[in-house]
């Protein structure tokens, strides 16, 4: 009783009857090919006869000569088609663990970090108050550095220029000086010549410019050490003349024995031109 049951519940497999026929017609084929192959191998050669002829007969058309049969083909067997694969069920794919719950902050720890962070902070923008107020003072002292860097040099500028002035002022003055030295000198030189002309008794004989240069050696209030010729002209007579004229006119007009002109006087020397 159960089996038949389980007969009655198993599912009737659709073709196979139809399946079960061709296999049978194939077979069957098969046979009969394999026969018909055989007996037609086995079947003896006819023997070959030949005639002689002088001459060639006018031929007739023959016909084609008959083609062996074809054997059969087989037929083909049917396709059997293979029944799908079951496709396994699908695993479940792995629950996920939950995520545990993130710790509650503490708020001691809270706390402390804001406490930190708080901190950080003040230094920081300490940190960059001190830096301005570094910046501000090196920039206060590079500019009082440069103001008193241009100063100094407007102050040596000065200085320079006062000194050059200084200077300029007592060359023009020693120029001056000197000028006035060599002017009051060349008053002394023309009064001294005059004077010593004055004394001079040149003899008529003398004719032309005769020019003698002498050197006269004074003492201190004018009077004449002593007189020679250094540069004779070319008349003796005239050179007596003004040897003579000189310690005539002793004390010459030289100035006082104090004065800071009177050593140019000690050491005189004086051209005499005759002009007349």
């Amino acid at each position: 009783m159960k089996a038949r049951e389980e007969a009655q519940e198993r599912p009737r497999q659709p073709g196979k009857i139809r399946s079960v026929i061709l296999a049978v017609a194939v077979h069957a084929a098969f046979f009969a090919l394999i026969v018909f192959g055989v007996s037609w191998q086995s079947r003896p050669t006819p023997p070959l006869q030949a005639e002689l002829w002088d001459k060639l007969p006018p031929g007739k058309p023959g016909a084609p000569p008959k083609a062996d049969p074809e054997p059969p083909k087989p037929e083909p067997a049917p396709e059997v088609k293979p029944e799908p694969p079951k496709a396994d069920p699908k695993p479940e794919p792995p629950k996920a663990d939950p995520k545990p719950e993130p710790p509650k902050p503490d708020p001691a720890i809270a706390e402390k970090k804001e406490r930190e962070k708080k901190e950080r902070e003040k230094k920081e923008q300490e940190r960059k108050e001190q830096e301005r107020k570094d910046r501000d003072r090196k920039e206060r002292e590079a500019k009082v550095a440069a103001e008193a860097k241009a100063k100094a040099v407007a102050d040596a500028k000065a200085k320079a220029d006062a000194k050059a002035k200084v200077e300029a002022q007592a060359q023009a003055a020693a120029a001056a000086a000197t000028q006035a030295r060599l002017s009051e000198i060349d008053q002394y030189r023309g009064r001294i010549r005059d004077k010593i002309r004055g004394k001079a008794n040149v003899p008529d004989t003398v004719r032309g410019k005769p020019e003698v240069q002498v050197r006269i050696t004074i003492l201190p209030g004018g009077e004449v050490l002593d007189a020679r010729v250094v540069r004779p002209s070319s008349n003796r007579a005239y050179d007596d003349s003004i040897l003579r004229a000189i310690r005539s006119a002793s004390p010459l007009p030289v100035p006082p024995a104090n004065s800071e002109l009177f050593p140019t006087f000690r050491d005189l020397i004086l051209n005499f031109e005759h002009e007349r």
